[in-house]
Protein backbone atom coordinates (compact mmCIF):
# COMPACT_ATOMS: atom_id res chain seq x y z
CA UNK A 1 0.00 0.00 0.00
CA UNK A 2 1.95 3.36 -0.82
CA UNK A 3 0.36 6.51 0.60
CA UNK A 4 0.92 9.99 0.67
CA UNK A 5 0.91 12.75 -1.43
CA UNK A 6 1.60 13.56 -5.28
CA UNK A 7 4.98 13.40 -4.24
CA UNK A 8 4.46 9.18 -3.76
CA UNK A 9 1.65 9.92 -6.38
CA UNK A 10 4.69 10.35 -8.95
CA UNK A 11 7.13 7.96 -7.36
CA UNK A 12 6.81 4.14 -6.77
CA UNK A 13 4.80 2.72 -9.43
CA UNK A 14 2.94 -0.64 -9.15
CA UNK A 15 3.43 -1.85 -13.18
CA UNK A 16 7.23 -1.49 -12.33
CA UNK A 17 6.72 -3.10 -9.22
CA UNK A 18 5.02 -6.27 -10.42
CA UNK A 19 7.22 -6.40 -13.63
CA UNK A 20 10.45 -6.55 -12.27
CA UNK A 21 9.42 -8.72 -8.83
CA UNK A 22 5.89 -9.73 -9.21
CA UNK A 23 4.94 -7.07 -6.23
CA UNK A 24 1.32 -6.52 -6.14
CA UNK A 25 0.50 -2.72 -4.80
CA UNK A 26 -1.67 0.12 -5.69
CA UNK A 27 -0.24 3.68 -5.35
CA UNK A 28 -3.21 5.37 -2.92
CA UNK A 29 -1.42 8.88 -3.22
CA UNK A 30 -2.74 11.72 -4.14
CA UNK A 31 -2.70 15.76 -4.38
CA UNK A 32 -1.71 17.39 -1.42
CA UNK A 33 -2.32 14.96 0.90
CA UNK A 34 -2.50 15.66 4.15
CA UNK A 35 -1.18 13.05 7.31
CA UNK A 36 -4.09 13.27 8.92
CA UNK A 37 -5.97 12.36 5.74
CA UNK A 38 -3.44 9.23 5.02
CA UNK A 39 -4.24 8.46 8.33
CA UNK A 40 -7.95 8.10 7.87
CA UNK A 41 -7.45 7.16 4.21
CA UNK A 42 -5.33 4.20 5.72
CA UNK A 43 -7.84 3.25 7.88
CA UNK A 44 -10.61 2.86 5.32
CA UNK A 45 -7.71 0.52 2.94
CA UNK A 46 -7.33 -1.33 6.56
CA UNK A 47 -10.76 -2.47 6.03
CA UNK A 48 -10.02 -4.39 2.99
CA UNK A 49 -6.63 -5.54 2.90
CA UNK A 50 -5.00 -7.41 6.02
CA UNK A 51 -1.57 -6.36 7.41
CA UNK A 52 -0.19 -5.28 4.11
CA UNK A 53 3.33 -3.74 3.84
CA UNK A 54 2.38 0.33 4.34
CA UNK A 55 4.58 3.10 2.43
CA UNK A 56 4.80 6.45 3.31
CA UNK A 57 6.23 9.68 1.66
CA UNK A 58 6.41 12.14 4.60
CA UNK A 59 6.70 15.50 2.20
CA UNK A 60 3.37 16.61 3.46
CA UNK A 61 4.76 16.35 7.09
CA UNK A 62 6.07 20.07 6.30
CA UNK A 63 2.27 21.91 6.20
CA UNK A 64 2.42 24.21 9.00
CA UNK A 65 -1.58 25.03 8.63
CA UNK A 66 -4.36 23.37 10.52
CA UNK A 67 -6.04 21.87 7.71
CA UNK A 68 -4.75 21.36 3.87
CA UNK A 69 -6.62 22.54 1.16
CA UNK A 70 -10.17 21.73 0.39
CA UNK A 71 -9.98 20.75 -3.21
CA UNK A 72 -7.27 18.04 -1.94
CA UNK A 73 -9.04 16.80 0.67
CA UNK A 74 -12.13 16.12 -1.00
CA UNK A 75 -10.56 14.53 -3.48
CA UNK A 76 -10.34 11.47 -0.92
CA UNK A 77 -13.01 12.08 1.49
CA UNK A 78 -15.43 12.66 -0.90
CA UNK A 79 -14.52 9.06 -2.53
CA UNK A 80 -14.83 7.26 0.66
CA UNK A 81 -18.02 5.37 1.96
CA UNK A 82 -19.77 6.54 4.70
CA UNK A 83 -18.72 4.97 8.13
CA UNK A 84 -17.50 6.26 11.53
CA UNK A 85 -13.96 6.56 9.99
CA UNK A 86 -15.44 8.89 7.42
CA UNK A 87 -17.14 11.04 10.08
CA UNK A 88 -13.69 10.81 12.26
CA UNK A 89 -11.96 11.64 9.23
CA UNK A 90 -14.39 14.89 8.54
CA UNK A 91 -14.68 16.09 12.27
CA UNK A 92 -10.63 15.66 12.31
CA UNK A 93 -9.17 17.18 8.68
CA UNK A 94 -11.91 19.51 7.36
CA UNK A 95 -12.45 23.37 9.46
CA UNK A 96 -15.85 23.17 11.70
CA UNK A 97 -18.15 25.04 9.20
CA UNK A 98 -17.56 22.82 6.42
CA UNK A 99 -18.58 19.69 8.26
CA UNK A 100 -22.02 19.76 6.80
CA UNK A 101 -21.08 20.11 3.29
CA UNK A 102 -18.44 17.27 3.54
CA UNK A 103 -21.54 14.88 5.38
CA UNK A 104 -23.86 16.18 2.48
CA UNK A 105 -21.75 16.98 -0.78
CA UNK A 106 -24.82 17.72 -3.03
CA UNK A 107 -24.99 20.91 -1.09
CA UNK A 108 -21.64 22.09 -2.16
CA UNK A 109 -21.72 20.79 -5.42
CA UNK A 110 -25.89 21.29 -6.00
CA UNK A 111 -25.58 24.16 -8.81
CA UNK A 112 -22.80 21.88 -10.70
CA UNK A 113 -26.35 20.85 -12.82
CA UNK A 114 -25.40 24.10 -15.07
CA UNK A 115 -22.18 22.67 -16.01
CA UNK A 116 -22.92 18.98 -16.86
CA UNK A 117 -22.26 17.55 -19.94
CA UNK A 118 -21.95 14.52 -21.53
CA UNK A 119 -18.49 13.16 -20.40
CA UNK A 120 -20.15 13.21 -16.56
CA UNK A 121 -22.30 10.38 -17.58
CA UNK A 122 -20.19 8.75 -19.30
CA UNK A 123 -16.85 8.74 -17.61
CA UNK A 124 -15.42 5.11 -17.18
CA UNK A 125 -13.33 4.73 -14.15
CA UNK A 126 -12.40 1.57 -14.77
CA UNK A 127 -10.25 2.50 -18.34
CA UNK A 128 -7.31 3.90 -15.96
CA UNK A 129 -7.39 1.38 -13.43
CA UNK A 130 -4.55 -0.43 -15.07
CA UNK A 131 -2.27 2.11 -13.91
CA UNK A 132 -2.82 1.38 -10.26
CA UNK A 133 -3.04 5.18 -9.03
CA UNK A 134 0.12 5.84 -10.25
CA UNK A 135 1.07 9.26 -12.70
CA UNK A 136 4.31 10.88 -13.42
CA UNK A 137 5.15 13.21 -15.93
CA UNK A 138 6.81 13.09 -19.34
CA UNK A 139 8.73 16.26 -19.63
CA UNK A 140 12.19 16.83 -17.89
CA UNK A 141 12.98 19.67 -15.60
CA UNK A 142 16.38 20.19 -16.25
CA UNK A 143 17.72 22.17 -13.32
CA UNK A 144 19.85 20.75 -10.48
CA UNK A 145 18.77 20.32 -6.82
CA UNK A 146 19.63 23.48 -4.21
CA UNK A 147 18.62 20.90 -1.75
CA UNK A 148 21.87 21.09 1.43
CA UNK A 149 21.28 17.79 2.69
CA UNK A 150 25.31 17.83 4.43
CA UNK A 151 22.67 19.39 7.21
CA UNK A 152 22.95 17.64 10.82
CA UNK A 153 21.18 19.53 12.81
CA UNK A 154 17.29 18.95 13.86
CA UNK A 155 13.96 20.83 13.99
CA UNK A 156 10.42 20.13 15.41
CA UNK A 157 7.56 18.61 13.29
CA UNK A 158 4.92 20.99 12.86
CA UNK A 159 2.58 20.38 15.61
CA UNK A 160 -0.43 18.35 13.77
CA UNK A 161 2.21 16.63 11.66
CA UNK A 162 3.88 15.43 14.82
CA UNK A 163 0.11 13.95 16.06
CA UNK A 164 -0.48 11.85 13.32
CA UNK A 165 2.89 10.59 12.44
CA UNK A 166 2.54 9.05 15.66
CA UNK A 167 -0.91 7.95 15.19
CA UNK A 168 0.22 6.39 12.26
CA UNK A 169 3.38 4.32 13.77
CA UNK A 170 0.57 3.32 17.13
CA UNK A 171 -1.64 2.31 13.80
CA UNK A 172 0.88 -0.05 12.49
CA UNK A 173 1.83 -1.32 15.94
CA UNK A 174 -1.58 -2.22 17.10
CA UNK A 175 -2.47 -3.92 13.94
CA UNK A 176 0.32 -5.64 13.53
CA UNK A 177 1.45 -4.43 9.46
CA UNK A 178 4.84 -3.65 8.62
CA UNK A 179 5.91 0.59 7.95
CA UNK A 180 8.19 2.02 5.89
CA UNK A 181 8.63 5.95 5.65
CA UNK A 182 10.28 7.23 2.52
CA UNK A 183 10.97 10.94 1.29
CA UNK A 184 10.63 10.85 -2.56
CA UNK A 185 13.56 13.11 -4.20
CA UNK A 186 12.77 16.76 -4.60
CA UNK A 187 14.62 20.32 -4.03
CA UNK A 188 13.95 21.21 -0.92
CA UNK A 189 14.45 24.86 -1.21
CA UNK A 190 11.05 24.77 -3.61
CA UNK A 191 9.02 25.62 -0.26
CA UNK A 192 11.36 28.77 0.97
CA UNK A 193 8.64 31.27 -0.16
CA UNK A 194 5.55 29.28 1.09
CA UNK A 195 4.52 30.54 4.43
CA UNK A 196 1.92 27.44 5.53
CA UNK A 197 4.98 25.29 5.29
CA UNK A 198 8.54 24.40 7.15
CA UNK A 199 11.25 26.86 7.31
CA UNK A 200 14.18 24.15 7.43
CA UNK A 201 12.60 20.81 6.03
CA UNK A 202 15.85 19.30 5.91
CA UNK A 203 16.16 19.19 9.64
CA UNK A 204 12.60 18.22 10.31
CA UNK A 205 13.89 15.28 7.53
CA UNK A 206 16.35 14.71 10.64
CA UNK A 207 14.00 14.69 13.22
CA UNK A 208 12.10 12.24 11.18
CA UNK A 209 15.03 9.64 11.03
CA UNK A 210 15.15 9.73 14.76
CA UNK A 211 11.87 9.21 15.25
CA UNK A 212 11.54 6.17 12.53
CA UNK A 213 14.98 4.71 14.18
CA UNK A 214 13.40 4.75 17.90
CA UNK A 215 10.52 3.08 16.14
CA UNK A 216 12.29 0.31 14.48
CA UNK A 217 10.77 1.47 10.83
CA UNK A 218 12.84 1.49 7.83
CA UNK A 219 13.47 5.42 6.89
CA UNK A 220 14.42 5.79 2.95
CA UNK A 221 14.95 9.52 2.63
CA UNK A 222 16.04 9.43 -1.80
CA UNK A 223 17.08 12.71 -1.67
CA UNK A 224 20.35 11.27 0.36
CA UNK A 225 20.78 8.42 -1.59
CA UNK A 226 20.71 9.73 -5.79
CA UNK A 227 24.35 8.98 -6.59
CA UNK A 228 23.58 5.85 -5.20
CA UNK A 229 20.47 5.13 -7.13
CA UNK A 230 21.74 6.54 -10.62
CA UNK A 231 19.43 9.28 -10.01
CA UNK A 232 20.23 12.69 -11.95
CA UNK A 233 18.29 15.51 -10.99
CA UNK A 234 18.19 17.51 -14.18
CA UNK A 235 17.06 14.69 -16.52
CA UNK A 236 15.00 12.35 -13.48
CA UNK A 237 13.15 15.17 -12.49
CA UNK A 238 9.25 16.58 -13.81
CA UNK A 239 9.57 19.98 -11.52
CA UNK A 240 11.50 20.81 -8.91
CA UNK A 241 9.18 18.44 -6.68
CA UNK A 242 8.55 15.89 -8.90
CA UNK A 243 9.73 12.99 -10.51
CA UNK A 244 8.95 12.32 -14.27
CA UNK A 245 8.86 8.70 -15.27
CA UNK A 246 12.92 7.47 -15.65
CA UNK A 247 13.13 9.11 -12.00
CA UNK A 248 9.78 7.12 -11.04
CA UNK A 249 11.48 4.15 -12.58
CA UNK A 250 14.74 4.47 -10.61
CA UNK A 251 13.36 4.69 -6.94
CA UNK A 252 10.50 2.61 -7.80
CA UNK A 253 13.40 -0.59 -9.22
CA UNK A 254 15.20 0.90 -5.56
CA UNK A 255 12.22 0.20 -3.46
CA UNK A 256 11.45 -3.17 -5.11
CA UNK A 257 14.82 -4.60 -4.43
CA UNK A 258 14.40 -3.44 -0.51
CA UNK A 259 11.21 -4.85 -0.71
CA UNK A 260 12.16 -8.49 -1.62
CA UNK A 261 15.53 -8.25 0.84
CA UNK A 262 13.54 -7.62 3.55
CA UNK A 263 10.24 -8.85 3.59
CA UNK A 264 8.40 -11.88 2.47
CA UNK A 265 7.03 -11.38 -0.82
CA UNK A 266 5.91 -14.33 -3.21
CA UNK A 267 6.25 -13.53 -6.80
CA UNK A 268 2.70 -12.88 -8.68
CA UNK A 269 3.73 -12.77 -12.26
CA UNK A 270 3.15 -16.72 -13.27
CA UNK A 271 0.27 -17.11 -10.26
CA UNK A 272 -3.36 -17.39 -12.62
CA UNK A 273 -5.08 -15.51 -9.57
CA UNK A 274 -3.21 -12.30 -11.03
CA UNK A 275 -3.95 -12.89 -14.58
CA UNK A 276 -5.38 -9.54 -14.49
CA UNK A 277 -2.23 -8.39 -13.30
CA UNK A 278 -0.17 -9.45 -16.15
CA UNK A 279 -3.10 -8.38 -18.37
CA UNK A 280 -2.65 -4.86 -16.77
CA UNK A 281 0.86 -4.55 -17.00
CA UNK A 282 0.60 -5.00 -21.02
CA UNK A 283 -1.65 -2.72 -21.30
CA UNK A 284 1.06 -0.68 -19.30
CA UNK A 285 3.76 -1.17 -21.51
CA UNK A 286 1.15 -0.56 -24.98
CA UNK A 287 0.57 3.11 -23.31
CA UNK A 288 4.19 3.81 -22.41
CA UNK A 289 4.89 2.49 -25.66
CA UNK A 290 2.62 4.67 -27.71
CA UNK A 291 4.34 7.72 -25.93
CA UNK A 292 7.31 7.02 -26.55
CA UNK A 293 8.58 5.54 -23.05
CA UNK A 294 11.79 3.29 -23.04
Amino acid sequence: VLLGSSHMNSSINPNELWGQFGIVSYNYGTGGQPLDVTYYLLKEILKRHKNPIVVIDLYYLGLKEEYGQEGYIRYVLDNMRFSLNKLDAIIHCTPPDEWLLYLFPVFRYHNRWKELSQQDFCFDVAKDYYSKGFGAGREVYGKDTASDISVKEKAPLPPKSEKYLYKLIDLSKKEGFPLIFTVAPHDYTSTANMKNWHEEPEKMFNTVAEIAQMNGIPYINYNNLLEEIGFHFKSDMYNAGHMNIWGSNKVTSHLGKFLKENYELADHRNDEKYAQWAMDYERYLQKEASAGIE
